[in-house]
């Protein structure tokens, strides 16, 4: 039997880890085990990891992620479990691909395909460098309208009118990642990357909505020890629709890259 576990109606007690679990119900079917006491929407970064970590369960240990692309369809309801059914597409020597879909209520919430890499050496170069200006200590702590089990320290606004999300932002998760996991540390880089929004909240009379779609790449084998700092440009918006891109910092490297696009009303 299944035991699931519930929130005080906040997130920000809880490890992240907890947050994130599944119980694995068949081989390619599983489900998630933290549930919030009160009626909130599903966070968007929360399914789009968990649908990670059931791809991740179903392929070889020497493999870890280096792209996931996933599609929003429906609401969430944060007060009751999400089914993940995996599918697999291909394995050959070096890469693995499988795609997932979420469901509530037998209707699905989200679907992603991912791709998944064994570990090599290669050459490295950069098109571009961004520059972290600001260290944590010197960035007030920022609480987002829905509270995640992150901490979050706001560094720059820039460009963006109402300053509703910072643009540059550091994050650390609510209590430590397995020292040597790094499915659950990609996991966690892709709760965060859902976060903000590196443009203006509003478009003329237009309100920000929905997150559509989401991209992330992993460019280095996936590790968050301490803070990450998260740079968004700002992006463009047209016909309804905004999208932005955004890198992933730790130790100075770039780590990952992300592209979202969100709905406006």
């Amino acid at each position: 039997m299944v035991t699931f576990s519930v929130a005080p109606g906040l997130a920000r007690t809880v490890p992240l880890v907890e947050v994130l679990k599944l119980d694995r119900i068949d081989r390619d079917l599983f489900r998630s085990v933290h549930l919030f006491e009160v009626d909130r929407p599903l966070y968007g970064g929360q399914v789009m990891a968990q649908a990670l970590l059931a791809c991740g369960a179903t392929v070889e240990p020497d493999r870890i992620p280096h792209s996931l692309h996933g599609y929003f369809l429906r609401r969430g309801d944060g007060a009751r479990p999400v089914v993940f059914r995996t599918e697999v597409d291909r394995d050959s020597r070096s890469y693995s691909a499988r795609r997932v879909v979420a469901l509530q209520d037998g209707e699905v919430i989200f679907s992603m395909a991912a791709s998944f890499r064994t570990i090599v050496a290669g050459q490295e170069g950069a098109g571009s460098e961004v520059v972290v200006t600001a260290a944590v200590e010197q960035c007030p702590v920022f609480v987002p309208y829905s509270e995640l089990a992150l901490e979050i320290r706001a560094h720059d606004w820039t460009g963006r009118p109402g300053k509703s999300h910072p643009a540059k932002f550091w994050a650390r998760p609510h209590g430590p990642l397995p020292e040597n996991d790094p499915l659950v540390h990609a996991a966690a880089i892709a709760y965060v990357s859902d976060f903000s929004a590196g443009l203006p909240y509003t478009v003329g009379t237009d309100v920000l909505g929905p997150s559509l779609d989401h991209a992330l790449w992993f460019h280095r084998p996936p590790r968050w020890d301490g803070w990450l700092y998260l740079d968004y440009d700002r992006g463009l918006s047209a016909a309804k629709r905004g999208w932005y891109t955004g890198s992933v910092i730790a130790d100075g490297e770039v780590v990952a890259s992300l592209a979202q696009e969100m709905a406006y009303r």
